[in-house]
């Protein structure tokens, strides 16, 4: 296991991920000041997206499954439903929202049925409050699931 966003699990078959990242910042006012060059004053963290990104073949025997995945994401995408983040190493993100997800299809051929032999993807997340008790008993069922 590689990521788990949400009931999303990101594993290196069937939906897999060759490349992610994050960006940490933080969040400084501009303060303008009479007779001296304008200051900063810091307000607290920024946002830190979290980009993952990767490359499905949907025609391989072993990753027959990936477009599953891909439809799961977009259906997150589109509720906004919030999601909770960790990665393969036990990395807690905290809760995200999907903010796009974005396919691009090559290898189109007429055996293909208009779906690309290789399917690049792309998951931007943003981070979310903390969710009410309702999304946290969802993730709760979710991992229950998963492991049994």
């Amino acid at each position: 296991m590689l990521f788990v966003v949400g009931p999303l699990v990101i594993s290196r078959r069937p939906f897999n991920i060759e490349e992610w990242d994050r960006e940490v910042n933080g969040s400084w006012a501009k303060q303008d000041l009479l007779d001296r060059a304008p200051d900063r004053q810091f307000t607290g963290a920024g946002d830190e997206p979290l980009n993952l990104s990767g490359t499905l073949q949907p025609f391989n025997r072993n990753a027959i499954a990936g477009l599953s995945g891909l439809a799961l994401a977009e259906s997150l995408c589109r509720t906004g439903q919030p999601v909770f983040v960790t990665r393969g190493d036990g990395r807690v993100f905290g809760f995200y929202g999907i903010e796009s997800v974005k396919q691009s299809h090559t290898a189109i051929g007429p055996q293909t049925g208009g779906i690309g032999q290789a399917i690049k993807h792309e998951l931007k997340l943003v981070p979310v409050g903390q969710p009410g008790a309702t999304v946290g008993a969802d993730m709760l069922s979710t991992l229950i699931s998963l492991f049994g």
